[in-house]
């Protein structure tokens, strides 16, 4: 476990490709990936259009980003699984967009997350690190730990964020699952947005929502919430 906590965290970026052009997020994973991030975060059933057009988007996307050594860590629902055609026990159409990680935005809380998280496809499936309990039945149920990864939620608004204990005592609690974690950190650069029309960072941790990029804690990942940071 003392390793785990040692090893380099993981850096990652956000891009909400409904409000960006491929241009613009080419030049973005270009400055992304000189400065060491290996990871970014977009969300999936944001972006409108037929099955046809979000899945030509997202092969895109997905190039582009691999093309610069970067993952793609896709935000999906249900909603989203059911207009691609997928399920829980096929996910085939995300390989075939060179998805590597899929963040549901909510388990199934029964046997269909293990059956998701034991894909044959070698993609990570990212659960909230609040779902706990999901996490404790997916594992006791036979999930591969190799294949799980969770992520703390942002918040969006003012004094709706965690507390920075909470988030340390959930973390302890899934280091000693073997379950890595990650978190969201603000940004108060100009020129920088979210998912939504809202200007208080995207943090995990409300202290986070008055300081720099640099000066917060690192865990086992770190995404920043507000694209275009720089």
């Amino acid at each position: 476990m003392k390793q785990n906590q040692l090893k380099k965290p993981i850096l990652g970026v956000s891009l909400y490709s409904e409000q960006e052009t491929m241009k613009e997020i080419e030049g973005y994973l270009t400055m992304a990936s000189h400065y060491g991030f290996t990871k970014i975060f977009t969300s999936m059933f944001s972006v409108p259009g037929t099955k046809e057009e979000v899945f030509d988007y997202f092969k895109n996307f997905c190039d582009l980003a691999h093309k610069h050594g970067v993952k793609v860590s896709g935000d999906c629902n249900t909603a989203f699984f059911k207009k691609m055609g997928a399920s829980e026990s096929d996910i085939s159409i995300f390989k075939e967009m060179e998805i590597n990680i899929i963040r549901m935005d909510l388990p199934y809380f029964d046997q269909r997350d293990v059956t998701l998280i034991n894909n044959p496809y070698n993609i990570t499936i990212e659960l909230s690190s609040c779902m706990i309990q999901a996490i404790r039945m997916a594992l006791e149920n036979g999930a591969n730990p190799k294949n799980f990864s969770t992520c703390h939620n942002f918040y969006p608004e003012r004094y709706t964020a965690s507390d920075l204990e909470s988030i340390r005592s959930i973390n302890k609690e899934l280091a000693t699952l073997g379950i890595p974690s990650a978190v969201f950190i603000s940004s108060n650069e100009d020129n920088t947005h979210g998912s939504w029309p809202v200007h208080d960072g995207l943090p995990t941790v409300e202290d986070h929502h008055w300081i720099p990029e640099d000066d917060h804690i690192l865990l086992n990942g770190v995404k920043a919430g507000r694209s275009f940071v720089s």
